[in-house]
């Protein structure tokens, strides 16, 4: 006889009862004005794609040369400015071994394209 996994027990005492279908919970955004769950999601989501789009405004897209880019910037070898590019991660770690600060960044595929 094997013994096979089964599900873990958890006890939830003073759990909530699963709210009804098509009902969205409600977080208060002040004492008097409750605020509907999508509506969190989608100021979240506006936020996000505000800091995303200034990102792409405020930095030039090196592409694939990221890495090669932010050794030449911080070694003195070219100006130092705001960049955006591609690396891979073992890429990035040796960046960050180096003392050279860099920042993962996925941005939403609307934001890839021209800003047109």
């Amino acid at each position: 006889m094997v013994k096979k996994l089964s599900a873990p027990r958890l006890n939830l005492s003073g759990a909530r009862e699963p709210q009804a279908a098509g009902q969205e919970a409600a977080l208060p955004a002040s004492p008097s004005a409750p605020v509907r769950m999508g509506e969190v999601e989608a100021a979240l989501a506006a936020a996000w794609m505000a800091v995303a789009r200034h990102v792409v405004a405020n930095t030039t897209d090196v592409g694939s040369e990221f890495a090669e880019e932010a050794r030449k910037m911080h070694y003195g070898e070219a100006e130092v400015r705001n960049i955006r590019g591609h690396t891979t991660s073992e890429q990035a770690r040796e960046l960050v071994e180096e003392g050279i600060e860099v920042m993962p960044l996925l941005l939403p595929e609307a934001l890839k394209g021209p800003l047109q």
